[in-house]
């Protein structure tokens, strides 16, 4: 690599997987999903964990088995899509609040002025893997109130669950633990617990063999799947066969009557955790530790190399606990940035391109003279710098996708 000129196509985002996740299976055990909620929980520090297909549904469960309906659930205003979606389904009403701009977390200032009588449960999001402060936030909502953490992006994010009822997890493609999609819920009341589990019990079902056998042929292929020669290509196909299914249904996110539901809780909503992806997550958790301090080393590594070089594009704070899902800049034109670090063979993360109060679907839950203007800023703003793990032992893509930023920084000035 010279200068900004590479040609080789760097992606996004690239699982942490080797061949240890394909030997994971070959001693595959009865109890091995079991295995993998208590070792999750003993990594996360938690006293309990009930693996489910996603982390929606393991949110979607923790709402009903709690008996939470018709009732407000604060959420931040600029988060995923599929965190409404659960609520909706389960059956609750929606109240935004706004974000700070300094780590994207839920603005806690903001809360105490929309908490009501009818404020069932507040989820806070750990976002990209910053610690949201929710030992403040519990001091903050009223001891009736329950505090759910998204810690999607937050595996072992300092302090997570420590304050909470309970934390979901999802250990989708990007995230810290990537077992072809799932989620975990954890716990330390053994009452929430149980009472996952009784729901889980009678409300999801054995994995079929169509879904056995896909997430097997997957990790299987793994070592092709993943190669620097194919994962761009299949990153491709899995972007363009999304996009034609959205435009052949007529989905949009500026549909009012966009069906969320039908469209984040898929036919494998309730289709238990398989077998072949506790075994995936095992292995996963062997080197947990050292993806997130390959992670941190980089965001350390970009902040560096950045905070004294640009001008136009605002970095994040890295603050102290972090996991680093994703490394966020903020700037002015994402589309021009986006085309530009493409053209130098460098593929941008968006991942959250939108503020949910914003998509029309959600505006019915909106209230007078609430903009959320933060939140617009960052779903508009908001991209992300490639942080996958493998990256730290490739200095000269590390130090090409800073000179591209650089180059593209002094071209706004």
């Amino acid at each position: 690599l010279k200068g900004c000129e590479n040609k080789h196509m760097i992606p996004r985002f690239k699982p942490y997987f080797t061949f240890d996740e394909i030997k994971a299976i070959i001693g595959e055990k009865e109890n091995i999903i079991y295995n993998f909620e208590k070792k999750f929980a003993n990594i996360v520090n938690a006293k309990y964990a009930v693996s489910f297909p996603s982390g929606r549904s393991g949110l979607y469960s923790l709402l009903k088995s709690l008996n939470i309906s018709n009732k407000e659930i604060i959420i931040p205003a600029y988060t995923c899509l599929v965190v409404p979606a659960a609520i909706i389904a389960s059956g609750n009403k929606l109240r935004f609040v706004d974000i700070s701009l300094q780590d994207y977390n839920m603005e806690l200032p903001a809360v105490p002025h929309i908490l009501s009588k009818e404020t069932a449960a507040i989820i806070p999001t750990h976002m990209y893997g910053t610690p949201m402060d929710v030992k403040t936030l519990r001091e903050i909502v009223d001891k009736n109130v329950y505090i759910i953490e998204d810690a999607a992006q937050a595996v072992l994010t300092k302090n997570v669950g420590k304050y909470s009822d309970a934390v979901f997890y999802s250990f989708n493609i990007e995230k810290q633990v990537f077992t072809f999609g799932g989620g975990m819920v954890t716990t330390n009341n053994e009452e929430i617990y149980e009472k996952l589990k009784t729901f889980k019990k009678h409300n999801f079902k054995p994995p079929s063999k169509t879904i056995e056998s896909k997430k097997l042929f997957l990790l299987l292929h793994t070592p092709i799947l993943f190669s620097d020669m194919f994962f761009r290509f299949i990153l491709t196909l899995w972007e363009t066969h999304a996009s034609l299914i959205w435009k052949k249904r007529g989905w949009s996110l500026n549909n009012k009557h966009l069906p969320v539901e039908e469209i984040y809780l898929s036919n494998d909503f309730i289709e238990n955790y398989t077998r072949v992806q506790a075994a995936v997550g095992l292995s996963q958790l062997k080197k947990i530790k050292n993806n997130i301090k390959h992670r941190v080393e980089i965001s350390k590594f970009y902040d560096e190399q950045l905070k004294d070089a640009v001008k136009k594009i605002t970095l994040p704070i890295l603050k102290n606990g972090s996991t680093f899902s994703h490394y966020t800049l903020r700037v002015e034109n994402r589309k021009d940035f986006e085309i530009f670090m493409k053209r130098k063979g460098v593929q941008i993360n968006k991942v959250f391109d939108y503020s949910i109060p914003h998509i029309p679907v959600f505006n019915k839950y909106t209230r007078d003279k609430e903009e959320y203007p933060h939140a617009y800023i960052a779903g508009k703003n908001n991209v992300n710098l490639p942080i996958y793990p493998q990256l730290w032992y490739n200095k000269n893509k590390l130090q090409h996708i800073i000179e591209c930023v650089k180059e593209y920084d002094k071209k706004q000035l």
